[in-house]
């Protein structure tokens, strides 16, 4: 088969034509999926950007609490924004732009120094907050990372607000799907050598497709046992048979990850 071009999911989400899952920018929608309550996720942030001063806060992607004053998200969700841009990330909320839920201004972010925008690559980033959130709140918790593999064919869930189809809607209300872990060399083998990085992980049901994640998810948490496994980041179209989404695998950036936060002065 020949090598499929990585598409960011983001890139998707805002308006590139044709087919475009299959590289890193930032796509984000769950198929298929079953509305739930914030509480089944309660690490799960929405990440809304104000562009300029005219603009509203919207949500764009999502995000992973880690710690009391640290996010986590994609690396396309960060990668070149402008300065005046203004982040806001949305903990406790069931709704992608509604009133609930419990704002916290982002203070700073970084992405990692690796990410290559063209092949997806150190696909993460961190953000840390104004403040510390509150942890006791309902529908607010940090999450751990899983710090071995899955074993193929291992059942995850993915969550989000992103596009209910490949070309939209977007889900205005939580929703989640679980999909099956797929080997790396099944994952190259579909997308091509050199593609799928070992800092990478595929999910997805590859025969029939059907349910995954799409443009609006986009950094959210792929999660198996109450562990963080994965960042939603790239793929082809959504939900395609023979195309799982591809996640960056977070625990390759524990050390950076714990390193950035604490250079911050940062909880």
């Amino acid at each position: 088969m020949e090598g499929a071009m990585c598409i960011p999911l983001l890139l998707f989400a805002i308006g590139f034509s044709s087919v475009i899952s299959i590289s890193g920018q930032p796509e984000g929608r769950i198929i298929n999926g079953t509305t739930v309550d914030i509480a089944r996720h309660p690490y799960l942030i929405s990440l809304r950007y104000r562009r300029d001063n005219e603009s509203s806060y919207m949500h764009e992607c999502a995000g992973v609490i880690i710690s009391e004053q640290a996010l986590i998200t994609s690396a396309q969700c960060l990668y070149g924004l402008p300065e005046e841009t203004k982040l806001v990330a949305v903990a406790g909320a069931n709704t992608r732009n509604g009133t609930d839920g419990f704002i916290y201004p982002v203070a700073n972010w970084t992405h990692h120094p690796n990410y290559d925008p063209v092949t997806v690559d150190n696909d993460i980033g961190v953000l840390l907050l104004d403040t510390t959130l509150d942890l006791t709140l309902l529908g607010i918790r940090s999450i751990g990372i899983r710090p071995e593999r899955p074993a193929v064919g291992r059942l995850a869930t993915v969550a989000g607000w992103g596009y209910r189809e490949e070309w939209g809607p977007s889900s205005y209300k939580l929703e989640q799907t679980e999909v099956p872990v797929v080997s790396s060399e099944q994952c190259t083998q579909i997308y091509g050598a050199g593609e799928v990085t070992e800092r990478m992980i595929c999910a997805g049901f590859v025969v029939q497709g059907g349910s995954d994640a799409c443009q609006g998810d986009t950094g959210g948490p792929l999660v198996i046992d109450g562990q963080l496994v994965g960042l939603v980041s790239w793929g082809r179209g959504c939900a395609r048979p023979n195309y799982p989404t591809v996640y960056c695998y977070v625990a390759s950036f524990v050390d950076w990850i714990e390193e950035t936060i604490a250079a911050a002065g940062a909880q």
